[in-house]
């Protein structure tokens, strides 16, 4: 006869049995799951650490490109220095004002003449050793010729108001710039071209130089000196943990930065004659750095990402991504960081979790049975709560009442999942997500072809307010702007599909079909710009830099639905009229306009609004031309027109003289089109984008286009 127990045996040994299991397994699988999770997130920070150093090095050394190809321009970069200075001075000292990370500029001529400005701020240190002055702020060096053909040289050190507080001079110049590695390397080519490594004259210390000859009566070169110590210490800033290695290298083995000044230094190699002296990694004597860069070539295809190192039988999580190869050289940072400097304290969680959790299992054995006899109730009001929640009736709290601690936490999960599903509005659209729940619709692949309003959005200038601001500043700032241009978009019918940056890609007319999908748009473009008057003068209020937006519209056939893969997917659209309109909104910079839209959203919108007709052009990455208009409000009388979004009778007579002015340069008259949008401007004022047409008016004038122009603007930047 087969052995029966009573329910609360049965009930006692069940819950035993399961409870038993379950935190094994949850232990088990959180350490697990945790583990994946810690490394998963290490390979996002090092991923993320890489984009910053490699976005901070881009930015040092495109700034001293365009500085020394700017500067080679001007004709005064030719003329020798006097015995007091040279005329570029003043633009040198400026220069080094403006850009922190470089240490100096100077100009070489080959005929041995030297002139050179250096920046002394933040060298305490070297001031003390060449015995400079303390409150000298600034370093020139004049090598120069005598009328016997002596060489001299002449020194002076500045205080921080440029006025001379010490000089030296010698006839027995030994410092020769053709003899540099700068100066012979930049005579071989006609570019700016990045030096190797090598020891600074001046402090002994190790630098790049960006430099570029110039023809002249006595032809020379224009460098400008990068020291390595403020690139060190940011990427020192940029260590994701204990064991975390960060360096610039070449695949040859030569080093162009680590976050370690003093190591960087002390791995100096010199040549058999020790006249030049280069950074190694094998200078460092890391082992780990070391095996990185003998396995380099190994790591072909995705090896500029993330991948897995092992020495000595240890698990490292490292990164190589390439710099641009526009500097001339092959260039890459490389991040090494222990795997167990994440997963280490996961173990011991883990440990100490089993450990908890055993005990408080022990502790709660008394109080099995009557989890038993108090589950039946709150069990049905929590089914009465998943049912609303499967209806997507979200708006009825759950908060079941009961003693037992299981159940108040089910209860507490599915108040989270209410409140999750709730949020999850905010990312996808709830009219999307309430169909799916409330008709059992399980998300697939694929879209359909749909007509759509699309409004992509950017700041201009956004980097270089970044750079202005501290992360966490710009994040409150950011996230306040996008709160209210987001604000606007959803009130006006829109679906934001996502944040791209400091940009926002929103359309119209789906996942709810709305026949009025160009009019929101443009709506929402003129309500965007009106809420960020408020929001820039406060801002300006609070001495914060404005957020100047740039707006693109376009409506066209898309298709619209769930893009991506099996398990991850995102309600998206897809089409050339994206694109589109992601290329309206870019050429707002070069017509100096803040609402570009095309003439498909033009026609669909209705005649409520003042469009000013910007052209017919053929953006970058498109092949069919498309007229486009700047939108500048509602015409006057409009229906339910808001007053601010309303224009002037000023404005509307200025559309009618623009339009006699573009039809004259439609007409290929073009000196008269220029004195239209001349006369235009000074009858309405200052007008980028009549600027920009009185300009390649005059511009045809002497080089008029093909004979079979008809009006098409080719831009071939983004």
């Amino acid at each position: 006869m087969k052995k029966t127990h009573t329910l609360y045996v049965n009930i006692l040994s069940i819950f035993i049995t399961l409870i038993s299991a379950v935190v094994l397994c949850v232990v088990f699988y959180g350490y697990i799951q945790n583990s994946s999770i810690a490394l998963f997130s290490a390979k996002q920070l090092v991923r993320q650490t890489g984009s910053a150093i490699g976005e901070r090095t881009e930015n040092i050394f495109d700034s001293a490109f365009m500085t020394v190809n700017t500067y080679i321009g001007f004709n005064e970069i030719e003329e020798k220095p006097s015995i007091h200075s040279h005329p570029m001075s003043n633009a040198f000292f400026k220069c080094l004002q403006e850009h922190k990370d470089f240490t100096s500029i100077f100009i070489g001529f080959s005929d041995g003449d030297f002139y050179l400005v250096s920046s002394l701020r933040n060298r305490d240190k070297m001031k003390k050793e060449k015995n400079i002055p303390p409150e000298a702020q600034w370093y020139t060096q004049t090598i120069g010729h005598l009328p016997n053909g002596e060489r001299y040289e002449l020194t002076r050190y500045l205080n921080e108001g440029f006025v001379t507080i010490g000089s030296s001079s010698s006839v027995e110049a030994d410092y020769d710039p053709r003899k540099r590695n700068w100066f012979i390397e930049a005579q071989k080519t006609d570019r700016a071209i990045l030096s190797d490594i090598y020891i600074f004259a001046l402090s002994g210390e190790p630098g790049i130089t960006v430099s570029r000859r110039f023809d002249a009566h006595v032809p020379g070169t224009l460098g400008v000196d990068l020291s390595l110590a403020n690139l060190s210490e940011f990427m020192k800033r940029q260590l994701v943990g204990e064991g975390c290695e960060i360096m610039i290298y070449e695949p040859s083995g030569d080093l162009y930065g680590y976050h370690d000044m003093e190591k960087l230094s002390s791995s100096l190699f010199w040549n058999a004659d020790r006249s030049i002296a280069r950074p190694k990694v094998t200078g460092l004597k890391s082992k780990v750095l070391n095996t990185l860069v003998a396995n380099h070539e190994k790591n072909t295809g995705d090896h500029l990402r993330i991948h897995q190192l092992i020495v000595d039988g240890k698990r490292y999580i490292s990164l190589i991504d390439p710099l641009p190869k526009e500097y001339g050289k092959e260039l890459f940072v490389a991040i090494t960081v222990p795997e167990s400097f994440f997963t280490g304290p996961i173990a011991k969680i883990g440990t100490n979790n089993l450990l908890v959790s055993l005990g408080i299992f022990m502790l709660f054995l008394p109080v099995i049975h009557l989890v038993a006899k108090q589950l039946s109730k709150p069990l049905i009001d929590l089914t009465s709560s998943v049912n609303n929640i499967k209806q997507f009736n979200l708006e009825i709290p759950v908060d079941i009442k009961s003693n037992i601690i299981e159940v108040r936490d089910l209860s507490k999960a599915t108040e989270t999942m209410r409140k999750t599903l709730n949020s999850f509005g905010k990312y996808v659209p709830r009219p999307l997500v309430q169909s799916m729940m409330v008709n059992k619709i399980t998300p697939r692949l694929g879209g359909g072809r749909k007509q759509l309003t699309f409004m992509f959005t950017d700041i201009k200038d956004f980097t270089s307010i970044s750079e202005t601001m501290s992360p966490e500043q710009l994040t409150r700032t950011i996230t306040s702007y996008l709160k209210c241009m987001s604000r606007v978009i959803l009130k006006n019918k829109g679906t934001i599909d996502k944040y791209i940056g400091d940009g926002i890609m929103a359309f119209w007319n789906a996942p709810v079909a709305d026949k009025n999908h160009a009019r929101n748009g443009c709506m929402a473009a003129l309500y965007c710009r009106e809420a960020l008057k408020k929001f820039n003068k406060h801002c300006r209020d609070n001495n914060k830099p404005e957020m100047i937006t740039r707006m693109g519209v376009h409506t066209g056939e898309a298709v619209v639905g769930n893009i991506g893969s099996a398990d991850r997917m995102d309600y998206t659209a897809m089409g050339a009229a994206v694109n589109l309109a992601s290329r309206l909104e870019g050429l707002n910079k070069y017509l100096g306009t803040e609402i570009l839209v095309s003439d498909a959203t033009k026609e669909l919108a209705g005649a409520d609004f003042l469009f000013r007709y910007a052209g017919r052009v053929l953006p970058k990455g498109t092949i069919h031309s498309s007229g486009v208009y700047e939108l500048l409000g509602l015409k006057t009388g409009t229906d339910n027109g808001d007053r601010n979004l309303t224009v002037s009778t000023q404005q509307e007579s200025m559309v009618k003289q623009w339009a006699e002015a573009l039809g004259i340069l439609m007409d290929c008259d073009y000196e008269k089109a220029a004195a239209a949008f001349e006369s235009y401007i000074q009858t309405y004022g200052p007008d980028p984008l009549a600027d920009y047409y009185r300009e390649l008016s005059r511009k045809f004038v002497l080089n008029p286009p093909a004979e079979n122009w008809q009006g098409e603007i080719v831009f071939n930047a983004k």
